[in-house]
């Protein structure tokens, strides 16, 4: 391939690459984009032509499979001339690609994306900085094993995938009869792509911005990001050997981990019971939460908010006496997740055994306001509760995972226990249904009004008495629900084998009134007919847009082809990002002159009307 220059006055100079950085802050705490710039200038030259060497790959390409990530492996491609990497997969089924765009001479590329139980046909091609390509003669081949004999057994019962999110969903599949779990990944027809049982979680299981996982450990003294090969890529130590609650934890986008920690107190004059208003108090530990923040750089303790010392520390629901600590007492609070509200420098937190959530300033730990039933709280607190107002409307209750919409409102999965606070009557679990429910909270009126929800009023209710999650979907608008552990389907056992098995459904339902369902997806055996079958488990789940990460990164190869008056630019880059060219005449002053077009396999181009005799002309490449 030649690179045309413009006539004979005119000369190319290629400048050496500069990186400019500049760190934006967004997601779970990942430096995710930064400005990354590639110039050329072009110069005056007389009669030049330029022709890129031909490109090969120097060896067979090797795909090693991971060993902790049986659907997931390395290929190795080594090319004389920097180059990058594309795949094209075939499994016998169906056919997907992969692109990546680092140049070098020597590629470790991860590949994940492949099925259980095919047989999959690897073609490698490499491209150097001038579009040349040069494609392998000989697949590789990676036979995946089938899925193991006690994965939870999948069972899709509505996929529309023209309206769901795009992406792939993450959980924690749980086979309760084996004790095992297994981190996974589905796309969206409820095929398994990826899956490990060498997580180190025993609840949740997140993906960071540049793909790994992020986990609570199962030691409680720690933090795990592993990458999607199952290796472990860093460690934070909790401080002062202050151990986690894994109900939840993340990584904020400011440098730092916040995470819940279980902690004691002797408290006087604590109920006895929740059905019997006059039973006598007692002296006794109650377990109660704290909120701790510390630094993701050196893991030095940050700050530490006491929950207890902004509640009523006497104040009982039905859940109060449900769990008791040997060491810590009854577990008065049980939070259960917690997320920043950067509206104003607060913090929300799921306080599951209060039927509350509730928001406290980050700055001074004062409470600002308690979402929940209005039953049993002291007059300190009557500011504080919020006001419902409209119709329909239902308070949470025993409620998990709290959200901020892109709307400012909240959501929230509604497990629904009991429905009731003491000393009134309550539903039964047989009775009862779990939702997830949004609120829209106006915080000068002190007023919540219900505006959505999904599970309260459909036929086929469903109860999970633990777990769950509902989480917004910025693409489709569509709600992701998670009933983790469904022992009630249509108020009766999900099994009528075994009374104790029970059973997850992932939902995907839109954003309307009343709802319509395009994904859901079973984790339970329907064919199971033993008495001592348990089914399945799950704590929560997230759609992710893909299952590499996206970071910024430098344009390598951008190209300037003249012809007559006209200057062509050319690229490479991830189709994800977005570009803006960029000119200059004095390499200090920039003017974005456009948009490049782009197509799916990240080759884009540009047109410039080539400047005036004898003018310098530079062009860089913004990545966003």
């Amino acid at each position: 391939m030649q690179i045309r220059l413009a006539p004979a006055s005119r000369r190319l100079k290629r400048l050496p690459q500069l990186e400019l950085v500049s760190p934006r802050r967004c997601g779970l705490g990942a430096l995710l984009s930064c400005r990354l710039f590639v110039f050329l200038a072009a110069l005056e030259i007389s009669g030049v032509s330029l022709t890129s060497y031909g490109i090969t790959i120097v060896s067979t390409p090797v795909f090693t499979p991971a060993a902790n990530a049986p659907l997931a492996g390395v290929l190795q491609v080594n090319t004389e001339v920097p180059s990058r990497v594309s795949v094209s997969v075939t499994d016998g089924v169906q056919t997907w690609k992969r692109n990546f765009f680092d140049y070098a001479t020597s590629h470790s590329v991860p590949l994940f994306g492949f099925k259980p139980a095919r047989v999959n046909s690897i073609t490698v091609t490499v491209w150097d900085r001038f579009r040349n390509g040069y494609t392998a003669p000989t697949p590789v081949m990676f036979i995946t094993a089938p899925l193991p004999s006690d994965f939870p057994v999948i069972k899709v019962l509505v996929d529309e995938p023209d309206r769901m999110e795009p992406g792939y969903t993450l959980f924690r599949g749980a086979n309760n009869n084996q004790r095992v779990g297994y981190c996974t990944f589905i796309d969206n027809t409820g095929d398994v792509v990826w899956y490990s049982s060498k997580v180190p979680s025993y609840l949740d299981v997140r993906q960071l911005p540049n793909g790994d996982l992020f986990v609570p450990s199962t030691t409680y003294l720690s933090f795990v990001e592993l990458n999607l090969l199952g290796q472990t890529v860093r460690t934070w130590t909790v401080p002062n050997g202050l151990s986690l609650n894994y109900h939840d934890a993340f990584l904020t986008d400011h440098g730092t981990l916040l995470y819940l920690h279980d902690d004691t107190r002797i408290v006087t004059g604590f109920p006895t019971s929740a059905t019997n208003p006059t039973a006598p108090t007692q002296t006794t530990n109650v377990l109660f939460n704290r909120v701790l923040e510390m630094s993701a750089t050196n893991s030095s303790l940050l700050n530490n908010w006491s929950i207890i010392d902004m509640l009523d520390p006497r104040r009982i629901s039905y859940l109060t006496f449900t769990i008791r600590s040997s060491n810590l007492g009854w577990d008065s609070e049980h939070a259960n997740a917690l997320l920043e509200d950067p509206r104003d420098n607060s913090i929300i937190v799921s306080l599951r055994h209060q039927n509350a959530v509730i928001k406290f300033s980050r700055d001074t730990g004062q409470l600002k306001w308690i979402l929940g039933p209005h039953e049993n709280w002291g007059t300190n607190f009557q500011r504080f509760l919020l006001t419902p107002v409209g119709s329909p409307f239902a308070w949470n209750y025993a409620q998990h995972a709290p959200m901020l919409t892109p709307q400012g409102t909240l959501l929230v999965y509604d497990d629904g226990n009991f429905r009731a606070s003491p000393f009134d009557a309550s539903v039964p679990d047989s009775a009862n249904y779990s939702r997830a429910v949004e609120y829209d909270i106006n915080e000068d009126t002190m007023e919540v009004r219900q505006v959505w929800e999904y599970g309260g009023d459909i036929s086929e209710p469903l109860f999970t008495p633990t777990v769950g999650n509902a989480d917004w979907l910025k693409t489709t608008g569509n709600i992701l629900v998670t009933f983790g552990n469904t022992t009630y389907v249509s108020n009766a056992p999900p099994s009528r084998y075994s009374p104790l098995a029970a059973m997850v459904r992932i939902k995907e339902v839109t954003h309307e009134q009343p709802a319509e369902v395009v994904f859901d997806l079973a984790l339970f055996d329907y064919t199971n007919t033993s008495s001592s079958y348990l089914g399945c488990f799950t704590y929560r789940s997230h759609r992710m847009p893909d299952l590499y990460g996206h970071p910024a990164m430098p344009v390598a190869d951008l190209n300037v082809l003249y012809d007559g008056d006209s200057a062509h630019l050319e690229f490479s880059g991830d189709p994800v990002r977005t570009y803006a060219v960029e000119a200059s005449t004095d390499l200090q002053n920039w003017t974005e002159i456009g948009t490049p077009e782009g197509d799916d396999d990240g080759n884009y181009d540009f047109d410039d009307a080539v400047p005036e005799e004898g003018a310098n002309c530079y062009y860089r490449v913004v990545t966003r």
